[in-house]
């Protein structure tokens, strides 16, 4: 069995760590490669569900102007290798949104602002319960002038599920008045769950402005008291926390047959529709 490394941190850290590699044995699969190009003022949308295991690539083209907003599910019964890469030219947009419900996924994510004030915006969802690993390595590379980046991951962990978020803002020599920001959110349902979150900015140009911030906790013990005591049981209460955390990550979402699909697999119906 041999394995690859996969997800390299830009900067390395501590080895200790262990976050700046990961390794998965990935010789078996094929690679399926997706293009989506947006013509100069173009708008295109696609909704990728992955369910069985393999490697696949989505090379996305941007014009100016143009705009590409890509909706990619994961709830893979085995192992899934993923990685999106974004060039996205002036006045460019690409919007992703991701959604992990389980399995062994590696993420990776490079989106790169070339054009003046190409922008680029990521929201990323995860619910991972016992046996579910995920490793995210996402880089916003900012070229140009004046380009933004948003990056919003939020999730919950259960039971021994595993989880590695590595969001870089790069701001290259040039990316002038450039603006970027990331924030993770995460929630721990128990005490055998591994999260490790690494917010990472970069900087070769002076006039930038960028911004990290990441909150991992519990539920409230006091909130938890309160709602048992009208009647809520404690796996329910649970199991609303973790529908709330992927609630907004949810709203991103516009294509309604792949919100039914989403609600169908947590269990939710067509509840908020």
């Amino acid at each position: 069995m041999s394995k690859t490394k996969l997800n390299t941190l830009s900067v390395p850290t501590f080895r200790w760590l262990g976050v700046n590699f990961t390794e998965r044995d990935i010789s078996k699969y094929e690679t399926k490669t997706t293009a989506i190009t947006a013509a100069a003022g173009e708008q295109k949308s696609e909704v990728i569900f992955i369910e069985s295991e393999g490697c696949g690539n989505v090379n996305i083209e941007i014009g100016n102007g143009g705009s590409v907003k890509l909706v990619q599910v994961f709830d893979v019964e085995g192992q899934a290798v993923s990685e999106v890469s974004a060039q996205v030219a002036e006045n460019g947009y690409f919007e992703l949104v991701q959604l992990y419900l389980g399995g062994d996924v590696v993420s990776s994510i490079n989106a790169e602002l070339n054009g003046r004030k190409a922008n680029f915006s990521a929201d990323l969802g995860y619910l991972l319960d016992s046996g579910d690993k995920l490793d995210i390595n996402l880089n916003a590379d900012h070229k140009g002038r004046k380009t933004t980046s948003g990056i919003n991951a939020r999730g919950v962990l259960n039971g021994t599920a595993s989880k590695v978020f590595k969001g870089t803002i790069d701001f290259k020599n040039g990316a002038v008045g450039a603006v970027g920001s990331e924030n993770e959110e995460v929630l721990l349902m128990s005490d055998t769950a591994v999260n490790k979150t690494v917010p990472l900015i970069l900087c070769a140009e002076e006039d930038v402005e960028g911004s990290h911030g990441a909150s991992i906790g519990r539920l409230d013990e006091g909130q938890v008291f309160y709602m048992q005591s009208r009647g809520i049981s404690e796996d329910k209460i649970y199991e609303l926390a973790a529908q709330a955390k992927l609630t907004q990550v949810l709203a991103r979402i516009d294509d309604a047959a792949a919100l039914r699909t989403i609600r169908a697999k947590l269990g939710r119906g067509e509840e908020d529709e």
